[in-house]
């Protein structure tokens, strides 16, 4: 081939490129450069949704908070977070059975002022949450003022053959704080919502130290009752800190050795069950039944059957969860709260006054 004749030819070929055009190196240096920018962004981006649930959630807090506000504006006393009877001979004259009465929630009876009036009017506050004869099944619905959407609740229910007669309750993310100790015993050292009617002037530490309620999460496992919004038990829709008293061991202030002056000033952290509890023998909420506990402990929701009285708050936002006060303020209360401040924050009349 002559030399005049391959210059032509590669002339040809270089004029068959269009001008300004993408070699493949270059094409493939490009589509990294914007995987790896994308790469850079998405935790970014995925901070930004977070931060916009969390500030969803919060807000749902406040809404709830109001909600019983309203109700004891009303009422003249804040609502009952349980229907538990006496325990007969107990340890406390006024010790409760945590699975008695009609076990109906305090979020049931607010949710006229939760502009859930239709649903309010189709339970008969005489039956147990297991024995409601309504045609809609209310208590299967997930009204949306009660989600966080950081948890993915929508669609998990809480049914059992051995505790719930079968009937299936719907979950939801909202729990009260009833004792810094048990629920049972929150007649001798009681938070904000208890298991009779209480006003306001009894919480007289101020309403803006005292913790009324927060987050709880849902697992997707129906025997798991955590989340399930009409339902009166510890993790459904009542907190308490399983905080107890110096000097007492392991003695519960139900026990008959704890006077009702017993000081919660005097808190050891002993089986003190703060925000996000992680797995640990002293960290677990009080279940009824524990199905596939190490699932449940790599969820960060540990659980026992030990005997159902205590659960701690729990969310899926970095560092802690939102909760309200009793003057209708909400905070962010952090995995890391100290134990004694925490108790205190939960007891509405130790006469501490809690800095922020």
């Amino acid at each position: 081939m002559s030399r005049q004749r391959y210059c032509c030819i590669v002339r040809r070929r270089a004029a068959s490129i269009p001008a300004g055009a993408f070699t493949l190196v270059e094409l493939l240096v490009v589509i990294a450069i914007i995987g790896v920018l994308i790469a850079l962004l998405l935790p970014a981006v995925q901070a930004a949704r977070e931060a916009a649930r969390r500030a969803q959630c919060q807000s749902q807090s406040k809404n709830l908070a109001l909600a019983v506000l309203n109700y004891e504006s009303a009422r003249k006393n804040l609502p009952p977070s349980s229907q538990m009877d006496l325990i007969t001979g107990g340890r406390n004259p006024i010790e409760r059975n945590m699975y008695s009465g009609q076990q109906l929630s305090w979020i049931v009876q607010i949710l006229p002022y939760l502009e859930l009036q239709s649903v309010f009017s189709q339970f008969d506050l005489k039956k147990s949450v297991f024995d409601q004869n309504v045609t809609t099944a209310p208590e299967l619905g997930q009204p949306s003022v009660l989600f966080c959407p950081s948890d993915q609740a929508f669609g998990r229910f809480y049914q059992s053959a051995a505790f719930s007669n079968n009937r299936r309750l719907g979950k939801a993310n909202y729990a009260a704080f009833t004792a810094p100790e048990h629920t049972t015993c929150a007649g001798v050292w009681p938070g904000p919502l208890i298991y009779e009617p209480q006003p306001l002037e009894r919480i007289t530490d101020g309403t803006s130290q005292t913790l009324l309620l927060s987050e709880v999460r849902t697992r997707d496992e129906l025997t798991d009752h955590r989340g399930a919004w009409a339902l009166a038990w510890p993790g459904a829709t009542l907190l308490a800190a399983d905080m107890h008293g110096e000097g007492l061991g392991a003695t519960r202030v139900c026990a008959s050795s704890n006077p009702p002056s017993y000081i919660p000033s005097k808190l050891l952290t002993l089986g003190a069950l703060p925000p996000n509890a992680p797995a640990g023998s002293e960290n677990q909420d009080d279940q009824r039944e524990c199905n596939n506990a190490a699932e449940a402990d790599l969820l960060g929701m540990p659980c026992n059957t030990a005997g159902s009285t205590s659960a701690a708050p729990r969310s899926l936002h970095v560092g802690g969860v939102n909760a309200a006060l009793c003057d209708g303020s909400v905070r962010f209360l952090t995995n890391e709260v100290d134990p004694l401040m925490y108790g205190l924050m939960v007891h509405i009349s130790d006469g501490a006054i809690v800095a922020e």
